[in-house]
């Protein structure tokens, strides 16, 4: 507490002022240089590239940090040394392929790293596979192609056999003789289903092609290249009229596997004549609207696909299909199995600390609904895994089956790294990464006194002072009596010159002055810590304490509530103890009675007494006489 005097107006007089201040002195702004471990940007989602052999192949890596970070690749877990095939640049964080081939793809992960507190620290990018898209010859065959004969209104099925080896697995087209016959383009009589062959619901004569093939293909978009191969040859033979034909599935899958987060096709294909109208249910056997819903939806004019997009756990189960025509109709049901690669609960991700605290970095992860449990995590620091003599020392310790790794006791810079986490399951694994930065806490310098006394006319200097990290811009908001304030409490005034804010009671009215009494709280604050500091203004004199001043003492109460019972005990004993015990009060006039006897049977007036009869005579009668003459109790006689 910082008091000044002033002289008063009045000679001789001293006046004393309130001066409530609550300042803060900010140390520190986001805006400076400071240090602080890696964060990537590029790249953050796993995925594969299917690149052309012999292309040249640039992959970037980029990532905000203070020093400036560098860069270096790995390659299925292994450190990349430049050579004539890959060659890094650690300063751009680019990798690139010169020439690519087979030899050259796998996992690759980009590390970003810089030195703080003279220590290597180490951020994870999300892992790009790299693939080679190829697109083998089909195999030559001398052989004439399979010949297919039917009649009109008979369904057909030309497979597509022989396929070639190729990455990745590309998509099924189908052409007439050749690439000049032209595609065959689907409709709602014909279909390339998921394993390429080719479907009519119902043949005519005009698919008969006199004797050319219809020839299987497969087009990879990312090499813009198609091959042909795996010809038919389609016989048929004409009707008049062409008989009709109830629908049968051809086509479809019992199970259907899909991943979370993906589309998924589910397919149904149908022969008959005419035309089988397809319709479907979802897996709560509810109908779905021909034009979709929600995120269902078909995506060509037959419906013979249904599409899930973005499929979540809940989309598994059965759905079925059903055609209809006149004649009759058909259904099939297909189980769709979801499942996934460890689904995050909560991922790994960068924490801000303050020093002294304990840092929970956290790799929570859970396997799809119905399926087996994941592996518990394994935890890397800075890329390399965790040396058991951290765990053993008390520094590390690993809770709830290994997903959360607390880091105890924390110290800057020391304790400033990176973190990386690793989780497997039966389709595969999910990686994270995350930074651990610590901070200095903050420090309150100087703060007002717990309880302020004052008077009219009192001003007294609570000057608050607090530092934080440099790091960290510091903000504070008032409150008076619970009751926050935006700017300042009533009454407050700030003396940007001095630094101070006060309450000059001096210049308030009686009634302003008595609303200024109550407890001032100041609470100092950034993202990541913050404190309260709390002054009591009191009015001397006064037992009024405001409300939210103090904490009640119950240990107070319990001492005069155990008094109070001692007490009573006291006085129980005591009354106990003189409750058979008489006195009467004597007034004046029997007390001088005492003191005269001779007045005191005056007083009570005796009346004569009789004798009793003796021989049946009646004794005489005689007066009372009274004496001066001392009665002698020792003469038997005198008492006659």
């Amino acid at each position: 507490m910082t008091r000044s005097i002033k002289q008063s107006h009045a000679p001789g007089v001293m006046e004393m002022y309130l001066l409530i201040s609550i300042t803060c002195l900010i140390a520190g702004t986001n805006g400076i240089d400071r240090d602080f471990p890696p964060i990537i940007k590029e790249p953050i989602v796993s995925q594969t590239k299917y690149e052309q052999a012999g292309a040249e192949v640039i992959m970037a890596c980029k990532a905000d940090a203070n020093p400036p970070a560098e860069y270096e690749w790995k390659w299925n877990g292994d450190k990349i040394l430049n050579n004539e095939h890959i060659e890094e640049d650690s300063n751009s964080g680019e990798i690139r392929f010169k020439s690519l081939t087979p030899r050259e793809m796998g996992d690759f992960q980009c590390y970003a790293y810089n030195r703080i507190g003279g220590k290597i620290i180490k951020a994870a990018s999300a892992i790009i596979t790299v693939e080679v898209a190829y697109l083998n010859s089909w195999e030559t065959n001398e052989d004439l192609p399979p010949r297919i004969s039917v009649e009109e209104g008979e369904p057909v099925k030309l497979t597509c056999d022989d396929t070639p080896s190729r990455n990745p697995p590309g998509q099924f087209k189908w052409y007439r003789g050749d690439e000049d016959g032209g595609e065959v383009i689907q409709d709602k009589r014909i279909a390339i289903d998921a394993e390429g062959s080719l479907h009519f619901a119902y043949a005519l004569k005009a698919v008969d092609l006199a004797g050319e093939e219809y020839k299987c293909a497969i087009f990879i978009r990312e090499l813009n290249s198609i091959n042909l191969g795996s010809g038919k040859i389609l016989d048929v033979k004409e009707l008049n009229p062409i008989p009709e034909r109830k629908p049968n599935v051809v086509y479809y899958k019992e199970i259907q596997k899909a991943l979370v987060g993906y589309d998924v096709d589910i397919e149904c294909v149908f022969s008959g004549y005419p035309l089988a109208t397809i319709t479907w249910k979802d897996k709560d056997q509810q109908e779905i609207p021909t034009n979709g819903r929600g995120r269902y939806e078909f995506i060509e004019e037959s419906h013979r696909i249904l599409r899930i997009n973005k499929v979540v756990e809940t989309d598994e189960g059965t759905y079925t299909c059903s055609g209809t025509n006149k004649v009759g109709s058909d259904d099939r049901s297909t189980f769709l199995n979801v499942t996934s690669r460890p689904i995050w609960v909560k991922a790994l991700s960068t924490l801000t600390i303050v020093e002294k605290r304990t840092a929970p970095m956290t790799c929570k992860t859970r396997p799809s609904i119905r399926e087996g449990p994941n592996s518990p995590p394994e935890w890397f620091e800075n890329g390399d895994p965790i040396s058991q003599v951290k765990f053993n020392s008390g520094k590390y310790v690993l809770e709830d089956n290994g997903q959360i790794l607390r880091v105890n006791d924390l110290v800057k810079p020391d304790d400033i790294t990176c973190y990386q986490c690793k989780v497997t399951n039966s389709e595969g694994f999910t990686f994270g990464s995350g930074c651990l930065d610590v901070i200095e806490p903050i420090e309150i310098i100087k703060h007002p006194e717990g309880t302020q006394v004052i008077k009219k006319g009192d001003m007294v200097d609570l000057t608050f002072i607090a530092e934080s990290d440099p790091a960290w811009t510091l903000y504070d908001k008032w409150y008076f009596n619970d009751e926050a304030y935006p700017n300042r409490p009533p009454f407050v005034t700030y003396n940007e010159t001095a630094n101070t804010a006060y309450i000059n009671t001096e210049s308030l009215t009686d009634e302003e002055y008595g609303k200024i009494f109550g407890v001032y709280t100041r609470e100092i604050f950034h993202q990541h810590e913050r404190k309260n500091i709390s002054t009591l203004v009191q009015e001397k004199d006064k037992e009024e304490f405001v409300r939210g001043s103090s904490p009640f003492n119950w240990w107070n109460l319990l001492y005069i509530l155990l008094a109070l019972v001692i007490l009573a005990i006291i006085a129980i004993i005591i009354y106990c103890c003189c409750c058979g015990k008489t006195d009467y009060n004597v007034d004046e006039k029997e007390k001088g009675l005492w003191d005269a006897p001779k007045e005191e049977l005056k007083y009570y007036e005796f009346p004569d007494l009789p004798q009793a009869e003796i021989n049946g005579v009646e004794p005489k009668r005689q007066p009372l006489q009274l004496t001066d003459d001392p009665v002698n109790f020792e003469d038997d006689e005198s008492l006659n």
